[in-house]
């Protein structure tokens, strides 16, 4: 399709056929518009130009989507990735993205190139941290009501990557179970598609870069996709090889590799082909052969770039530290107290932060309302200590041990929970501090709170995540914010697609978020006006020397500031002016 801008509006035509899809307008709704605009003088194009330009990019290669037995998929995941790069580098919206090393700086300088005799392809999504390249996420997680599927691409090069807006929705799959034979069934059409730009890699303004692949997603979804066992197995964790807990049973293994309760260390990390390399043969094998990874990977990155999940981290740190309360309650009364502490403890969290579980998640707290409880941790600390206040003999003993413990877990949290979560690249001193805080964190809770089990969660914040935070930078720009936002977003929507089959919905929802994407926020950014940062030299203009009145909007009094007349200020002549309370 010719590309055409209209002079006024600055907009291509595609990314108005965007706007109308991104904002779910009707033909009516849009006339309306237009007219309201000027009609024919508006910077809008015709409806009718707008529908024939909506049919040429339904039938691109890159919008199209294909229904199967498992659900409704773009046909062609590599020229939608190409289409989405290409309209950023256009829009002048490109973001490098860096691998930093041990002193917190990019391994590679701003503007380098990629040396010519360079083969994009050669390392499989893992490229040399010297090379530029462009960092592309690949995740997929079951949620939402109907519960579906989600398969999600990031394009972690833009401003704002886990705006769902920005990322490309692969499939929705309406499903009951995403176990291993369900996701490869999924995974069929898109496997393939992923390895086509790791192997010829993506132009750039004119440059073929190298792809560096991650893999996102919550826990069980990443262990499914490389094929390890899941959070049960032996060696729960995908990235080294502790095993679970200490047993008799693999006691070999536990001497040599430790366990997921030994929060001090030394972890043996997993080989770089671990994934690529997992054949049925070696499946059949041995525990100490195959690690618990015994099916052959869907998408296999390198270990070290499996995202770990700041929201999920977060939901579930979150809520041991509210049941760590009540179990210390537990330890020291009975168990009548400790149920009606819980149910007092839900309503302080109402009261102080204005937070409520969700009927999803377990009944968990989710989202924004972590980070409120954590703004309010001191009324939390100070709830189990009410409680405990009047006990005597060894349950005082008890909660005024626990008491300083509870406290420095939840300052400790509060630390690392910013940085986790944040979707900006760290300074050098947050990500030292979020190692120590990290380990200070754990290591405290295994030391005041006996009974605590490390989980693989837990464990993958203790050692997976500072690294990540090392090594890229951040972890809230790479994490599974934007496909859990799809969720959300599926499921008001859903009705607006009513068909005879789930999937015929699912794949109308599909062809309207994919003709949606080329109106991305990212994209449009380029409309807006820049400011220059203060490092640029930028200043706030110095304000008038004179005490008259504005030539802008008067300025209206509020309760903590009185304007007063003066004797030197000047009337500006308006019929009633609050800064020099002048009257015609």
């Amino acid at each position: 399709m010719a590309v055409r801008r209209t002079a006024a509006s600055h907009l291509f035509v595609r990314e108005q056929v965007g706007l109308v899809y991104e904002l779910g307008l009707s033909w009516t709704n849009f006339i309306k518009i237009r007219r309201a605009l000027g009609g024919g003088r508006s910077v809008l194009i015709s409806r009718h130009e707008l529908r024939k330009a909506k049919r040429v990019l339904s039938a691109s290669p890159a919008k199209e989507v294909v229904i199967t037995s498992t659900g409704a998929h773009l046909a062609n995941l590599a020229p939608a990735v190409l289409e989405r790069v290409t309209a950023l580098c256009d829009a002048d919206q490109f973001v490098e993205r860096f691998v930093y090393g041990r002193d917190h700086k990019p391994m590679r300088a701003t503007y380098a190139r990629v040396p010519a005799d360079f083969e994009p392809g050669a390392r499989g999504g893992c490229p040399p941290p010297s090379v530029p390249d462009v960092h592309i996420s690949v995740g997929l997680d079951k949620g939402g009501d109907p519960a579906s599927v989600k398969i999600v691409v990031s394009l972690i090069n833009q401003d704002r990557p886990k705006n769902p807006s920005n990322t490309i929705l692969a499939a929705v799959c309406p499903c009951r179970q995403d176990q291993y034979p369900q996701v490869a069934a999924m995974m069929a059409i898109h496997s393939p598609r992923v390895e086509e730009p790791l192997a010829r890699g993506i132009d750039v303004c004119g440059e073929r870069r190298p792809v560096r692949l991650l893999l996102s997603g919550d826990f069980e979804s990443q262990c499914t996709v490389v094929g390890h066992e899941g959070p049960n197995a032996t060696m729960p964790c995908y990235q080294c090889k502790s095993t679970k807990a200490p047993s008799t049973t693999h006691a070999t293994l536990e001497k040599r590799y430790g366990t997921l309760q030994d929060v001090s260390g030394p972890w043996h990390m997993r080989d770089a082909d671990q994934y690529a390399t997992c054949t049925e043969e070696r499946a059949n094998c041995g525990q100490d052969d195959h690690l618990s990874v015994t099916r052959p990977a869907l998408v296999s990155p390198h270990p070290r770039q499996i995202v770990p999940i700041p929201v999920h981290l977060t939901i579930g740190i979150n809520s041991r530290l509210l049941r760590l309360a009540v179990e210390v309650v537990l330890d020291c009364c009975c168990q009548a107290a400790a149920s009606a502490f819980a149910y007092e403890l839900a309503e302080l969290l109402h009261a102080e932060a204005r937070v409520h579980p969700v009927p999803y998640h377990g009944g968990l707290f989710i989202g924004r309302d972590c980070h409120a409880i954590g703004e309010h941790s001191d009324a939390v600390c100070a709830a189990p200590e009410k409680k405990l206040s009047g006990l005597n003999g060894e349950s005082a003993e008890i909660a005024v041990r626990f008491s300083p413990a509870y406290k420095d877990a939840w300052c400790a949290w509060n630390r690392v929970r910013k940085v986790l979560n944040r979707a900006t690249i760290a300074t050098a001193a947050e990500a030292t501090a979020f190692w120590s805080d990290a380990a200070m964190f754990v290591a405290g809770l295994k030391h005041s709170f006996g009974w605590l089990n490390v989980s693989p969660k837990l464990h993958l914040f203790l050692v997976c995540a500072p690294d990540f935070l090392d090594e890229f930078g951040s972890i809230g720009l790479y994490g599974e914010q934007g496909l859990e936002a799809w969720h959300g977003r599926f499921g008001p929507m859903a009705p607006l697609y009513p068909s005879e089959t789930d999937l015929a919905s699912a794949a109308a929802f599909v062809r309207t978020m994919a003709l949606a994407g080329d109106a991305s926020p990212a994209v449009l950014d380029r409309l807006n006006p820049k400011r220059e940062s203060a490092a640029e030299g930028r200043t706030r203009p110095p304000r008038p020397a004179t005490r008259g009145c504005a030539p802008t909007s008067p300025r209206f009094p509020s309760a903590t500031r009185r304007y007063r007349r003066s004797s030197t200020s000047v009337s500006c002549g308006r019929t009633w002016c609050w800064r020099c309370r002048h009257r015609r």
